[in-house]
């Protein structure tokens, strides 16, 4: 019960960072951190339980896996949980938004049942260190994704985003003013 208390709090105070910075410090910083923290998360944790693997892990093993699952957890509350939300709604054309607004929530539901029907299918397969070294690999596609294919909508209007998206700019332009 304590451990389910520090997952929440741990979420609930990411998110606050969220709250307050996302706007001044603009959408692509706060999801390129949150993926970049995310990734050295899953990376350590999966060096932390390959150790476990192998019968070397030492008792200050199990304390850093601990740190570094809170890591990943801030890391996500921080950035991509409230951020992906923000751009979903500020990219779809109005006349389209509701539409595009489910799509966006399916494909959400989607990927988290991927990860969810997956998860004890990759740790028989390719053992638990491989499955969150897996996990760093796609945290680093995300940040790269984030470089090159997602816009900055920080001080930009809802109506110029929608006025360049209509007049075919690319995805990552359309937060240009």
């Amino acid at each position: 019960m304590i451990a389910t208390l520090v997952v929440g709090l741990t979420f609930m105070f990411a998110t606050f960072i969220a709250v307050f910075t996302v706007d001044k410090a603009g959408r692509k910083p706060a999801l390129k951190i949150g993926f970049s923290v995310m990734a050295l998360g899953t990376l350590v944790l999966g060096y932390c339980l390959m150790q476990f693997d192998n019968g070397t892990a030492s008792s200050g093993l199990s304390w850093l896996s601990v740190g570094m699952t809170m890591m990943c957890i801030a890391g996500y509350a921080m950035s991509a949980a409230p951020v992906v939300w923000i751009l979903c709604s500020e990219i779809q054309p109005l006349k389209c938004r509701d539409f595009g607004i489910t799509c966006s929530t399916t494909t959400n539901w989607v990927s988290n049942m991927i990860i969810g029907a997956t998860f004890l299918t990759l740790l028989d397969a390719i053992g638990a260190a491989g499955t969150f070294w897996l996990y760093t690999a796609l945290n680093v596609a995300f940040i790269g994704i984030t470089f090159w294919l997602i816009p900055e909508t920080k001080n930009v209007t809802l109506e110029h985003i929608e006025r360049n998206l209509m007049a075919g700019e690319k995805l990552r332009n359309i937060g240009n003013r």
